[in-house]
């Protein structure tokens, strides 16, 4: 697999490490589980608003999901100098 993965790779990621059913972040953000799916299969992008909403339910920082761990945190560091 790529060293960058797209968001929706990561969105799936993380809903898994938190055990969350598709359907349930689904409903939390307000959209069906197929739209979800098609998301996280990297078949649809997702926009800003929508972004945030899922990084919420999934108690992450939308950063970590549009860009990747490694490109949030060295964004932070970057910052910090």
């Amino acid at each position: 697999m790529p060293h960058s993965r797209l968001a929706g790779s990561r969105i799936r990621e993380r809903r898994l490490v938190l055990g969350q059913k598709q359907a349930a972040l689904a409903k939390t953000v307000g959209i069906s589980a197929a739209y979800l799916n098609l998301i996280e299969h990297n078949r649809r992008r997702v926009g800003d608003s929508l972004l945030d909403a899922i990084a919420k339910a999934l108690k992450t920082d939308p950063a970590v999901l549009a860009e990747g761990a490694e490109a949030a945190l060295l964004g932070a560091l970057s910052e910090a100098d």
